[in-house]
């Protein structure tokens, strides 16, 4: 059991990190100039299913991780769980607003909603690592 709880562990952590990078590198995706709004589209099409990968990765290395230590809620864990939901609906109304703004070829609501999300979450990604 304590092996399975290492492995899962370091798989849980790595994905975290891999986790913020990505955000980050969806936040210059989102942020960055673009020629034209196909390319715009398509390079965050292309994106969001690694995206949404690790994020699902998390939450399930999470979970087996929770369930290993016979559901113990600390602080980090309680911390840990509140921050994953914030940062799902955070990503599901960011979708929505991709979708819209396709709908309606406006890019610049979307590009704003975009930096506050991913830099909120960020700040919650970085601030899981600060809570003991």
């Amino acid at each position: 059991m304590i092996e399975s709880y290492q492995f899962f562990l370091a798989l849980h952590l790595y994905s975290v990190l891999v986790s913020g990078a990505l955000m980050f590198v969806y936040l210059i995706l989102t942020q960055g100039n673009f020629r034209t709004e196909f390319d715009f589209v398509r390079r965050i099409r292309v994106f969001l299913p690694i995206y949404y990968f690790f994020f699902a990765v998390v939450f399930f290395t999470g979970f087996l991780l929770l369930a290993l230590k016979h559901y113990e809620l600390s602080l980090s864990v309680k911390y840990m769980l509140a921050a994953w939901v914030v940062m799902f609906g955070l990503s599901i109304f960011q979708f929505v607003a991709f979708k819209k703004a396709r709908k309606s070829k406006r890019y610049k609501p979307f590009r704003a909603v975009s930096f506050f999300v991913l830099l909120v979450s960020l700040l919650l990604l970085a601030l899981s690592f600060k809570i003991p």
